[in-house]
């Protein structure tokens, strides 16, 4: 992407799950991520049943149901949305254990 390019990013696209699962790993390290980080199958199954080209917010719940679901990237991009999202969702934890 240029993006990248202008930013001095240059990874190949991974071909393996063993390299997709490698540039991810450096990703962590070099945004220093403090979150679990999931990586799909080379294949993209779960990014082709979540529609997430080319970029979707989600958040699971612990049930592991979906808790939102924000619009295709770029425009339907909002991490402030997603924010809210964890903020009533974890609201709504605490409401249902009492706590």
């Amino acid at each position: 992407m240029e993006s990248n390019d202008r930013a001095g990013i240059e990874i190949a696209q991974p071909k393996t799950t063993l390299e997709r699962t490698t540039v991810a790993a450096r990703c962590c390290r070099a945004l220093h991520m403090t979150m679990p980080l999931v990586v799909d199958s080379i294949d993209d199954r779960v990014g082709n049943l979540y529609s997430g080209m080319p970029d979707r917010l989600y958040l699971i719940g612990r049930d592991g149901r979906v808790v939102y679901k924000g619009g295709r990237g770029p425009f339907g991009f909002k991490p402030g949305e997603l924010e809210q999202s964890i903020i009533m969702h974890l609201l709504d934890l605490q409401t249902v254990h009492g706590q």
